[in-house]
């Protein structure tokens, strides 16, 4: 991570990463490391885009890779200002980053659909901002058992 982050401060396009004995957790630290929300800023930081040093463990790498946006979606999505990511601005965005994947499901309630399941409490903090409330509802279709009990996630955004 410190180390990538250096790279970054030299404006080196491409750095490979030793992945130490657990290419995972390599990955993880380098993507996270360079990772800064630089979105407002009129001087960003360079593109630094970490590979790995040698291939033995190549898929472990991919998933440390996949983790660590993962993670810094969340972050980008939580650092950014409110009256740059406003509740529409927010699902569109979770909407089109799920949209390549089939076994997932997005569904944008807007504010009538609220009213109709009577979301009392949702609706009265959204009264606060002049901004429409907006209910996203994710479904995920690919568990190996479907049997199981649906998996929810319930936040505020």
């Amino acid at each position: 991570s410190v180390g990538c982050r250096q790279i970054q401060d030299l404006e080196i396009p491409c750095v490979e990463v030793d992945p130490c004995g657990d290419a995972q957790a390599a990955a993880e630290g380098a993507v996270l490391g360079l990772h800064e929300y630089n979105e407002l800023k009129q001087k960003k930081k360079p593109v630094v885009t970490p590979q790995l040093h040698g291939s033995a463990e190549s898929e472990a790498w991919q998933k440390g890779v996949i983790y660590a946006e993962g993670q810094n979606l969340a972050r980008y999505l939580m650092e950014a200002p409110a009256n740059y990511i406003t509740p529409t601005k927010f699902a569109e965005h979770i909407e089109q980053k799920l949209r390549s994947f089939s076994n997932v499901k997005v569904h944008i309630r807007p504010e009538s659909w609220i009213a109709t399941q009577q979301m009392g409490a949702f609706l009265s903090v959204a009264k606060g901002s002049a901004e429409p409330p907006i209910f996203l509802e994710i479904h995920y279709l690919g568990g190996a058992n479907t049997s199981d009990s649906p998996l929810v996630f319930v936040g505020k955004g």
